[in-house]
């Protein structure tokens, strides 16, 4: 008796499920089988000095400048020396209490514009990339799904002042392409200056991330999707299943650990909007009214005659939350899906 294409269905979802969500080894025959593996292969080690010796120097002894933001002040422009400018204030959180009471409205607006500005970019442009890679694997010539995956990825390598300069020239209310196709099909009756409309920034925001960002996730679903075992699809294609359900019932649940970590990745940063996005993209009109956290905490650094306290609070209440909602996001992955970023 033959089954049903819903039953097949459900037996291949089992597959996958059983594939995906194997069981966790042995955590302490793990951990002894990396130690012997280390006391085998010590004399890499001394490889490994020098970058030790860089990541020490650069990247963990500065940390110990996040205890600036508990200085009452950090007068390094009027001494040009960290020690004097360290031991001239007294230990105080008066650089958290400034943010907060946030007598120029500065803090709360950067905040409200950081937080619109990254959650529409999940919501809108996190889904994108699964969609191309789904797509792209579809293609039966190798060469043009690779082709279109390089073009896809060429905006990922533009620093963001290239980026943006090829926009603006678009959009250039002077001479700009789009501009004047706009005008000429009817839509805009005069050039507009799209950079410098408060209205239009933040969807510009969204789509160039998006233009610039998509490409190179795509080549991570898309490789998440190649590897993929071909059984899972013959075994639904001979029940006859179709396309929309090979993917909602074997691809989207095999590559679902990729697409969470790839989430809990992009919530990390969802107190930081770019720092050299929003530099590049603002104008007069736009400069205070779209504030940002990252160009608050610039601000408060080079224009602020070096407010270094509330600029280091602001970074470190930054980090604080990347970490909470990296660990928090991680620490749910693991739990429902037994997948973890480490």
């Amino acid at each position: 008796m033959t089954k049903s294409n819903k039953e097949v269905l459900s037996e291949s979802r089992g597959k996958v499920s059983a594939a995906v969500f194997r069981p966790q080894p042995d955590k302490k025959g793990y951990f002894r089988e990396q130690m012997h593996r280390l006391k085998k292969h010590r004399n890499i080690f001394w490889f490994i000095l020098p970058a030790a010796f860089l990541a020490i120097m650069f990247g963990y002894i500065p940390m110990a400048g996040a205890l600036i933001a508990f200085r009452s002040k950090f007068n390094y422009l009027g001494t040009h020396s960290l020690v004097k400018a360290f031991l001239g204030g007294e230990w105080s959180v008066s650089a958290f209490t400034e943010l907060f009471v946030d007598s120029d409205g500065l803090f709360w607006t950067s905040v409200k514009n950081t937080l619109v500005v990254n959650i529409v970019k999940i919501i809108l442009t996190f889904p994108i990339p699964i969609l191309l890679a789904v797509l792209l694997v579809d293609i039966s010539r190798p060469g043009v799904s690779k082709t279109i995956l390089i073009v896809l990825c060429l905006p990922h390598f533009l620093s963001w002042a290239m980026a943006i300069g090829i926009w603006k020239n678009l959009l250039s209310p002077d001479s700009g392409a789009l501009n004047n196709i706009l005008i000429n099909i009817g839509i805009l009756k005069e050039p507009y200056y799209f950079f410098g409309s408060n209205g239009w920034f933040k969807p510009l925001v969204v789509f160039l991330a998006a233009w610039k960002g998509s490409g190179w996730n795509t080549i991570i679903f898309f490789a998440a999707v190649v590897a993929i075992d071909k059984s899972f699809f013959e075994a639904a294609t001979l029940e006859g299943a179709n396309k929309f359900q090979k993917i909602r019932f074997v691809t989207i649940p095999t590559i679902l650990p990729t697409i969470a970590l790839m989430l809990v990745n992009s919530l990390t940063y969802l107190f930081t909007a770019g720092l050299e996005q929003f530099m590049a993209m603002y104008e007069s009109p736009t400069r205070y009214s779209q504030y940002v956290i990252d160009t608050l905490m610039y601000d408060k650094t080079m224009q602020s005659a070096g407010n270094y306290p509330v600029a280091t609070a602001l970074g470190l209440m930054n980090g604080v939350i990347a970490l909470v909602l990296m660990l928090g996001g991680n620490a749910f992955v693991k739990k429902k899906l037994h997948t973890s970023l480490w």
